[in-house]
């Protein structure tokens, strides 16, 4: 539990195991937890189901999943501690082999009804039966730090055996698709991996990295506008980008296998020959150029040019959302009013779109100012600036882990 000192995740273990008692009996008591962070995007946005590059980060909010063997049920029983009105489900996993969500967007339990289908019908792992689960943590929902991912890399670690991580990874992707979310595999990568990563989403590996943030620090400002990847334009943009690679493949004689393969001459040649539609030449210049701020972003970090990444940053924000048509005006207008503070190098947009939150570089004696600006500028504007949790300044996280329960003090 070293690892997690001085984070919510004792809080949030205590609080699943108080739910998991009331819903299954005071005696009940977990044999282990299972701990993954959210995370932030800094550059890379929509090319991971692109196969491009993606530079992200785990953060200091976690979900954390209780789990215990039961003799009282034949299947998985489970708790949301955060969740009012949520009933404790009973699943069998032996009836959810074929199981889609048919009515998205997904509910807490259908992550862990896609997690369960998927789990059966694979032939590795080990599913954990019959168990008792109880959910809780602090990762904030719809604002673009990948909540859905970090549940179902914990729902994951807690309920399968005998995983790679690799296939902890493609196990939660599974279990987001099943659920009615067609995300790629960057989020589960990074809350696995902890820490600041450079994934690469080709082949699904990434790479460690170890930045000096020195006088900087990433803060994640929430819109107010809720968003969910199942009923945003993510869907249609995954469409739009098959498309645009169907279409230049057929235009160039080429057999590209991602959208994210496309070079700069091959955009050139494209542009000239009109070998995409316009909507879809938007997006392919878009994941073209987004790719490439993604290596002169990694080159700036490791210089510890804090001041050309912002500038990448900003760039990447513009692009998707004019290129890419993800974001949303609010959004928009939350990043425009975080640029205008003293002491913010970059902001964006991040995640799926279409609301969430922005991402800004800050100076670390900024973040005040920042907040201060917000508060009484575009908080106020949308009647928000008396709410609480509205700036997360990020601290760097480490990696998803199984925590057996005598490694951690209850309470």
């Amino acid at each position: 539990m070293d690892r997690f000192a001085g984070t919510s995740v004792v809080e949030s273990a205590r609080r699943a195991v108080v739910a998991g008692r009331n819903a299954f009996g005071p005696g009940w008591s977990p044999d282990r937890f299972a701990v993954a962070p959210g995370r932030i995007e800094l550059l890379g946005n929509h090319v991971d189901y692109n196969g491009g590059p993606v530079l992200a980060a785990a953060i200091d909010r976690f979900v954390v999943a209780a789990v215990g063997v039961t003799a009282d049920s034949n299947g998985t029983r489970a708790v949301a501690a955060d969740v009012a009105g949520e009933p404790v489900v009973s699943l069998d996993p032996s009836q959810l082999v074929e199981w889609r969500n048919a009515t998205p967007p997904p509910q807490v339990f259908d992550y862990l009804r896609g997690l369960l289908a998927g789990a059966s019908a694979r032939s590795g792992g080990t599913i954990r039966l019959p168990s008792d689960l109880a959910i809780a943590g602090d990762v904030p929902i719809g604002v673009g730090v990948s909540s859905s991912a970090a549940l179902c890399v914990a729902l994951t670690l807690a309920l399968v055996d005998g995983l790679l991580p690799r296939e902890v990874v493609l196990l939660a992707q599974e279990a987001e698709h099943r659920a009615g979310t067609p995300c790629g595999t960057m989020d589960q990568s990074a809350s696995l991996a902890g820490g600041v990563i450079a994934y690469n989403a080709a082949t699904l590996g990434f790479e460690r990295l170890d930045p000096d943030l020195a006088d900087y620090v990433f803060v994640v400002a929430d819109s107010g506008v809720d968003r969910s990847l199942s009923t945003s334009s993510y869907p249609q943009r995954v469409a739009e980008s098959k498309e645009a690679l169907r279409l230049a493949n057929e235009s160039l004689s080429l057999t590209l296998v991602n959208l994210a393969e496309l070079t700069q001459e091959h955009l050139r040649t494209l542009q000239r020959q009109h070998g995409l539609p316009d909507v879809l030449a938007l997006r392919a210049q878009h994941v073209v150029e987004e790719t490439a701020r993604v290596a002169a972003g990694r080159e700036a970090m490791s210089a510890a040019d804090w001041a050309h990444f912002g500038h990448l940053m900003t760039a990447s924000g513009r692009s998707s959302a004019t290129l890419y048509e993800i974001s949303h005006p609010r959004v928009e207008e939350l990043v425009a009013d975080s640029l205008a503070v003293e002491g913010v190098l970059g902001a964006r947009m991040m995640g799926g779109g279409e609301g969430g939150s922005a991402l800004a570089l800050v100076r670390r004696d900024a973040v005040g100012l920042l907040e201060e600006t917000l508060r009484s500028g575009y908080y106020r504007r949308y009647s928000m600036e008396t709410q609480p949790e509205l700036i997360y300044p990020c601290v760097i996280a480490t990696r998803a882990a199984l925590i057996e329960a005598e490694a951690l003090d209850q309470g």
